[in-house]
Protein backbone atom coordinates (compact mmCIF):
# COMPACT_ATOMS: atom_id res chain seq x y z
CA UNK A 1 0.00 0.00 0.00
CA UNK A 2 1.35 3.55 -0.88
CA UNK A 3 -0.02 5.12 2.38
CA UNK A 4 2.27 2.65 4.50
CA UNK A 5 5.21 3.67 6.79
CA UNK A 6 8.74 2.67 5.26
CA UNK A 7 11.71 2.43 7.61
CA UNK A 8 15.63 3.02 6.29
CA UNK A 9 18.33 2.68 8.49
CA UNK A 10 21.76 3.60 8.27
CA UNK A 11 24.41 2.01 11.28
CA UNK A 12 27.68 1.23 9.15
CA UNK A 13 29.38 4.58 9.84
CA UNK A 14 30.28 5.20 13.61
CA UNK A 15 26.84 7.85 13.97
CA UNK A 16 23.98 5.66 13.20
CA UNK A 17 20.90 7.00 12.02
CA UNK A 18 17.34 6.35 10.72
CA UNK A 19 14.95 7.55 8.36
CA UNK A 20 10.55 7.33 8.04
CA UNK A 21 8.78 7.91 5.64
CA UNK A 22 5.01 7.47 4.33
CA UNK A 23 5.08 6.09 0.62
CA UNK A 24 6.62 8.23 -1.13
CA UNK A 25 6.66 11.62 1.26
CA UNK A 26 9.85 11.52 3.78
CA UNK A 27 8.75 12.25 6.93
CA UNK A 28 11.65 12.30 9.15
CA UNK A 29 15.23 11.78 9.94
CA UNK A 30 17.03 11.04 13.44
CA UNK A 31 20.74 10.45 14.29
CA UNK A 32 21.45 8.12 17.60
CA UNK A 33 22.13 9.94 20.45
CA UNK A 34 25.76 7.98 21.22
CA UNK A 35 28.19 6.19 19.43
CA UNK A 36 28.55 3.29 21.05
CA UNK A 37 25.33 2.07 23.06
CA UNK A 38 23.71 1.36 19.07
CA UNK A 39 21.79 -2.28 20.70
CA UNK A 40 20.35 0.21 23.18
CA UNK A 41 20.04 3.03 20.90
CA UNK A 42 18.45 1.80 17.14
CA UNK A 43 15.05 0.47 18.84
CA UNK A 44 14.62 3.03 21.31
CA UNK A 45 14.95 5.79 18.69
CA UNK A 46 12.72 3.92 15.91
CA UNK A 47 10.38 4.01 18.60
CA UNK A 48 10.29 7.60 19.46
CA UNK A 49 10.24 8.56 16.01
CA UNK A 50 6.82 6.29 15.33
CA UNK A 51 5.46 8.32 18.30
CA UNK A 52 6.32 11.48 17.14
CA UNK A 53 4.39 10.77 13.57
CA UNK A 54 1.46 9.10 15.19
CA UNK A 55 2.59 5.37 13.53
CA UNK A 56 2.44 2.56 15.27
CA UNK A 57 4.39 -1.16 14.25
CA UNK A 58 1.56 -2.17 12.11
CA UNK A 59 1.73 0.65 10.02
CA UNK A 60 5.13 -0.33 8.61
CA UNK A 61 5.17 -2.00 5.46
CA UNK A 62 9.16 -1.99 4.25
CA UNK A 63 12.29 -1.61 5.81
CA UNK A 64 15.64 -0.29 3.64
CA UNK A 65 19.48 -1.03 5.57
CA UNK A 66 22.44 0.39 4.37
CA UNK A 67 24.18 -2.90 4.23
CA UNK A 68 28.05 -2.33 4.68
CA UNK A 69 30.86 -2.25 4.43
CA UNK A 70 31.39 -0.37 7.79
CA UNK A 71 31.27 -0.84 11.43
CA UNK A 72 31.04 -4.42 12.41
CA UNK A 73 28.97 -3.77 15.10
CA UNK A 74 26.84 -1.35 13.88
CA UNK A 75 25.84 -3.62 10.72
CA UNK A 76 25.13 -6.84 12.74
CA UNK A 77 22.69 -4.41 14.90
CA UNK A 78 20.96 -3.18 11.77
CA UNK A 79 20.73 -6.52 10.21
CA UNK A 80 19.37 -8.42 13.24
CA UNK A 81 16.90 -5.73 13.71
CA UNK A 82 15.70 -5.71 9.83
CA UNK A 83 15.40 -9.38 10.23
CA UNK A 84 13.11 -8.95 13.22
CA UNK A 85 11.13 -6.41 12.05
CA UNK A 86 10.74 -8.73 9.23
CA UNK A 87 9.79 -11.85 10.73
CA UNK A 88 7.26 -9.88 13.21
CA UNK A 89 5.71 -7.32 10.79
CA UNK A 90 5.74 -9.07 7.34
CA UNK A 91 7.61 -6.57 6.23
CA UNK A 92 8.80 -5.93 2.75
CA UNK A 93 13.23 -5.66 3.40
CA UNK A 94 15.60 -3.42 0.56
CA UNK A 95 19.20 -3.33 0.96
CA UNK A 96 21.57 -0.40 -0.11
CA UNK A 97 25.13 -1.60 -0.48
CA UNK A 98 27.20 1.78 1.54
CA UNK A 99 29.15 2.64 -1.28
CA UNK A 100 26.07 3.84 -2.86
CA UNK A 101 24.27 5.66 -0.18
CA UNK A 102 27.51 7.75 0.17
CA UNK A 103 27.58 8.26 -3.44
CA UNK A 104 24.25 9.86 -3.02
CA UNK A 105 26.88 12.69 -1.25
CA UNK A 106 28.71 13.79 -4.35
CA UNK A 107 29.01 16.97 -6.18
CA UNK A 108 26.67 16.81 -9.02
CA UNK A 109 29.36 18.72 -11.00
CA UNK A 110 32.13 16.10 -10.69
CA UNK A 111 32.18 13.61 -14.23
CA UNK A 112 33.99 10.47 -12.61
CA UNK A 113 34.33 10.09 -8.52
CA UNK A 114 35.97 6.96 -6.37
CA UNK A 115 34.23 6.52 -3.20
CA UNK A 116 36.51 4.72 -0.77
CA UNK A 117 35.78 3.18 2.86
CA UNK A 118 37.80 2.31 5.42
CA UNK A 119 39.02 -1.46 5.05
CA UNK A 120 39.88 -1.62 8.58
CA UNK A 121 43.50 -3.22 9.71
CA UNK A 122 44.35 -2.58 5.75
CA UNK A 123 45.77 0.72 6.80
CA UNK A 124 46.69 1.50 3.15
CA UNK A 125 44.36 -0.29 1.07
CA UNK A 126 40.37 0.78 0.40
CA UNK A 127 37.35 -0.75 -0.31
CA UNK A 128 36.35 1.35 -3.24
CA UNK A 129 34.19 1.53 -5.69
CA UNK A 130 34.11 4.58 -9.02
CA UNK A 131 31.03 6.03 -9.73
CA UNK A 132 29.96 8.28 -12.61
CA UNK A 133 26.67 10.23 -13.61
CA UNK A 134 23.82 8.40 -15.63
CA UNK A 135 20.49 9.70 -16.16
CA UNK A 136 21.33 12.23 -13.82
CA UNK A 137 22.28 9.41 -10.44
CA UNK A 138 25.18 7.98 -9.64
CA UNK A 139 25.75 4.96 -11.12
CA UNK A 140 28.97 2.15 -10.14
CA UNK A 141 31.27 1.39 -13.31
CA UNK A 142 34.22 0.23 -11.53
CA UNK A 143 34.53 -2.38 -8.44
CA UNK A 144 33.77 -2.63 -5.62
CA UNK A 145 37.46 -3.98 -5.01
CA UNK A 146 39.76 -3.69 -1.90
CA UNK A 147 42.56 -1.33 -3.64
CA UNK A 148 45.19 0.74 -2.76
CA UNK A 149 45.96 4.37 -3.66
CA UNK A 150 47.84 3.67 -6.68
CA UNK A 151 46.28 0.48 -7.97
CA UNK A 152 42.70 3.51 -7.63
CA UNK A 153 44.43 6.01 -9.47
CA UNK A 154 46.05 3.28 -12.24
CA UNK A 155 42.82 1.58 -12.79
CA UNK A 156 40.31 4.10 -12.65
CA UNK A 157 41.25 6.71 -15.60
CA UNK A 158 40.34 10.32 -15.46
CA UNK A 159 39.44 12.70 -14.51
CA UNK A 160 38.79 11.38 -11.34
CA UNK A 161 38.13 12.60 -7.59
CA UNK A 162 38.51 10.81 -4.57
CA UNK A 163 36.15 10.67 -1.63
CA UNK A 164 36.55 9.05 1.39
CA UNK A 165 36.41 9.61 5.39
CA UNK A 166 39.80 8.40 6.04
CA UNK A 167 42.05 8.16 2.58
CA UNK A 168 45.39 6.57 3.16
CA UNK A 169 48.64 8.80 2.96
CA UNK A 170 50.46 8.64 -0.21
CA UNK A 171 51.63 10.30 -3.37
CA UNK A 172 48.35 11.00 -4.79
CA UNK A 173 48.85 12.35 -7.75
CA UNK A 174 47.89 16.11 -8.92
CA UNK A 175 45.57 16.02 -11.15
CA UNK A 176 43.12 13.96 -8.57
CA UNK A 177 41.02 15.69 -6.47
CA UNK A 178 40.35 14.69 -2.87
CA UNK A 179 36.88 15.91 -1.63
CA UNK A 180 35.71 17.15 1.67
CA UNK A 181 36.01 14.29 3.75
CA UNK A 182 32.53 15.29 5.57
CA UNK A 183 30.47 14.32 2.51
CA UNK A 184 31.70 10.66 3.15
CA UNK A 185 29.05 10.21 5.73
CA UNK A 186 26.31 7.74 4.94
CA UNK A 187 22.91 9.59 5.82
CA UNK A 188 19.65 7.21 5.99
CA UNK A 189 17.91 9.52 3.81
CA UNK A 190 19.56 8.34 0.94
CA UNK A 191 19.63 5.02 2.15
CA UNK A 192 15.23 5.76 2.22
CA UNK A 193 15.56 7.24 -1.10
CA UNK A 194 17.36 4.22 -2.96
CA UNK A 195 15.64 1.57 -0.89
CA UNK A 196 12.38 3.25 -2.72
CA UNK A 197 13.71 3.07 -6.22
CA UNK A 198 14.44 -0.68 -5.01
CA UNK A 199 11.03 -1.05 -3.84
CA UNK A 200 9.66 0.35 -6.86
CA UNK A 201 11.19 -2.01 -9.08
CA UNK A 202 9.90 -4.55 -7.16
CA UNK A 203 14.07 -5.80 -6.06
CA UNK A 204 13.16 -6.90 -2.81
CA UNK A 205 15.96 -8.89 -0.56
CA UNK A 206 15.17 -11.92 1.48
CA UNK A 207 15.31 -11.27 5.07
CA UNK A 208 15.93 -15.33 6.36
CA UNK A 209 19.35 -15.55 4.33
CA UNK A 210 20.48 -11.22 4.91
CA UNK A 211 24.01 -11.00 5.89
CA UNK A 212 25.83 -7.45 6.50
CA UNK A 213 28.73 -7.56 3.80
CA UNK A 214 32.35 -6.59 5.64
CA UNK A 215 34.87 -5.53 3.55
CA UNK A 216 36.77 -8.49 5.82
CA UNK A 217 35.92 -11.12 7.85
CA UNK A 218 35.26 -9.89 11.56
CA UNK A 219 38.01 -9.95 14.19
CA UNK A 220 36.11 -13.24 16.35
CA UNK A 221 35.91 -14.92 13.25
CA UNK A 222 39.37 -14.28 12.21
CA UNK A 223 40.57 -15.69 16.21
CA UNK A 224 37.97 -18.58 16.24
CA UNK A 225 40.23 -19.77 12.89
CA UNK A 226 43.30 -19.09 14.07
CA UNK A 227 42.05 -21.09 17.17
CA UNK A 228 40.75 -24.01 15.03
CA UNK A 229 44.15 -23.62 13.25
CA UNK A 230 45.97 -24.53 16.73
CA UNK A 231 44.06 -27.36 17.51
CA UNK A 232 44.66 -28.98 14.35
CA UNK A 233 48.60 -28.40 14.48
CA UNK A 234 48.57 -29.55 18.50
CA UNK A 235 47.43 -32.67 17.46
CA UNK A 236 49.11 -33.20 14.24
Amino acid sequence: CDEQHNLAIEMSSRSGSIALGRGDELLATATLATRTRHNVELMATIDQVFRDHGAAPRDLGEVCVSIGPGSFTGLRIAVATVKMLAFALDVRVTVVPTLDVVAQNLPADRDRVAVCLNAKREHQRMYCGVFRQQDDNWKICFGPEILTAAQLVQRAGRPLAVLGAHLPDGDWPDDVEKLDPALAAPRADAVWRLGRALSARRQLADPWTLLPLYARRPDAEEVWQRKQRDIVDQHK
